[in-house]
């Protein structure tokens, strides 16, 4: 109704995240080039610099041929339980003692396949530290 009252095309306060900024389209494509070499990339800024809206434009991304987007935005939890999430966003059926190596075979399999991997996790600050470099262990010593 209100498109037909006032004329327009689209709704107010709608997110549209095709509409990035000059400098985060930058950061966009930075990041894009870092996964589709098989990179790692972390955002970091004060709150209101559009870390979430970066993260809302990667997601739209999507699964397709090219790109495998996972998003674990749930950080509040211990590391099986982010382990768990991440499981789910690839969408793997896994068993407990053997998610950490289910999880990087799925990952190296879509390297692999040359698909742009995004791994996003929202809010990672909140993370306890012993999680955060547990994950970042994980990956460092698997990789190598």
């Amino acid at each position: 109704m209100i498109n037909t009252v006032w004329g327009i095309t689209h709704l107010p306060f709608q997110k549209d995240s095709k509409h990035l900024l000059p400098q985060q389209q930058q950061i966009v494509d930075i990041i894009q080039i870092h996964a589709q070499q098989g990179g790692f990339s972390v955002i970091l800024g004060e709150p209101g610099v559009g870390k979430t809206c970066l993260r809302e434009h990667l997601q739209q991304l999507g699964n397709t041929r090219e790109t495998c987007v996972v998003n674990c935005s749930r950080t509040m939890h211990t590391y099986r339980q982010i382990l768990y999430q991440l499981a789910d966003a690839f969408a793997i059926d896994t068993q407990d003692k053997t998610i950490e190596n289910d999880l990087i075979k799925t990952a190296f399999d879509n390297v692999k396949a040359r698909k742009a991997l995004y791994i996003l996790i929202d809010e990672a600050h909140l993370l306890d530290i012993q999680t955060l470099r547990k994950l970042w262990c994980t990956r460092v010593t698997r990789l190598h």
